[in-house]
């Protein structure tokens, strides 16, 4: 199961970054920028999950990381990373595969909208 995606992106760097909070928001999740420019990602209740665990349902907390850079050839590489051990920590093996869930969906679902925008290069599993 991969740790990380990377979505190559063609056109200009502000598009690129725009387009993909489009689609993490679209989806559910709340963005909160970092100081170098990439994107926080999160949605349901840490109360809720720490309460709950695994069991907290559509509330289930899950939170991930999008960096932005530039790869050699000047397009827009959007880095999806999440935390391996985050899930476990939350919910044991079922909160663990709830987040590997969540984080494939929103891999696929970001995909989608870079495909369906005309600007996915390619996409790198890690």
């Amino acid at each position: 199961m991969a740790s990380s995606y990377d979505f190559f992106i063609t056109g200009d760097h502000e598009a690129a970054k725009a387009l993909v909070a489009s689609s993490l928001t679209e989806q559910g999740y709340s963005i909160a920028s970092t100081p170098a420019g990439g994107f926080v990602i999160s949605r349901g209740s840490v109360a809720g999950t720490v309460l709950w665990g695994a069991m907290a349902g559509k509330k289930f907390h899950m939170r991930f990381d999008v960096e932005f850079f530039a790869d050699d050839q000047g397009r827009t590489v959007a880095r999806l990373n999440r935390g391996l051990a985050s899930g476990m920590l939350k919910g044991g093996a079922i909160g663990a595969s709830k987040t590997a869930n969540g984080f494939q969906n929103i891999a696929h679902e970001l995909g989608k909208t870079l495909t369906g925008a005309g600007v996915l290069a390619s996409t790198l599993e890690n």
